[in-house]
């Protein structure tokens, strides 16, 4: 926009009409005394010393002057018409510049948007993973103790039925030497009777008196 208001500008600068030098140049006259043939009619002069000709003069002299300032505005207006062709052309290549870059920040902004996004959903996948790994490592803390709590109160108990079992092993073994010790002294008690009795078989026997009954 500010493009086309500069080249606005400059055009109403270089179009504008150039003001005549007053030495040149009579007043101009009202916008209704203006003639058909586009001229502006002069008021017309009182002959005094100069007579009918310096008023020709002087009239010559005003057509050759704007003869030469129209000429003048066209040399003017051709190479500025040129200048703002360029200005304008400069212009617009700046204006796509900037809709390219517009374009080209709007795809950034949005592409930055779109990793923002993914990234807040990363890292809120990442939290609430980290949140379920750390309920289960307390979980498997709690059982792990418990576990660890019920196979303390376990191995105690079995520490404490092998010591009731060594006990019983030794009153065990005790009985066993005692029965032992009786089934020796039984075998030996046993064989001392069978050999006094082998003893007895081995003697003679004594004779037997006869008995009459007559006498």
């Amino acid at each position: 926009m500010s493009a086309f208001c500069l080249d606005l500008q400059t055009s109403a600068v270089v179009s504008a009409p150039l003001e005549l030098d007053s030495d040149c140049m009579e007043p101009r006259a009202s916008p209704g005394a203006q003639e058909p043939g586009g001229f502006q009619g002069h008021p017309p002069r009182q002959a005094g010393s100069g007579g009918l000709g310096t008023a020709l003069e002087e009239e010559l002299a005003m057509i050759t002057g704007e003869r030469g300032v129209d000429e003048e505005l066209a040399d003017l207006e051709a190479p500025a018409v040129g200048h703002n062709a360029d200005l304008l052309l400069l212009f617009r290549q700046k204006e796509k510049d900037l809709v390219l870059a517009a374009k080209l920040g709007k795809a950034l902004l949005e592409r930055n948007q779109d990793l923002t996004k993914q990234y807040e959903k990363m890292h809120k996948d990442l939290c609430e993973r980290l949140e379920h790994l750390e309920q289960e490592k307390h979980e498997l803390r709690r059982r792990f103790e418990s576990r660890e709590g019920e196979w303390e109160g376990r191995v105690a108990e079995l520490e404490t039925d092998v010591q009731h079992l060594q006990g019983e092993l030794e009153r065990h073994q005790v009985q066993l030497r005692e029965v032992d010790r009786d089934k020796t002294k039984t075998i030996s008690e046993l064989s001392e009777q069978n050999h006094r009795l082998l003893e007895q078989l081995s003697r003679p026997a004594p004779p037997t008196p006869h008995y009459h009954p007559d006498q």
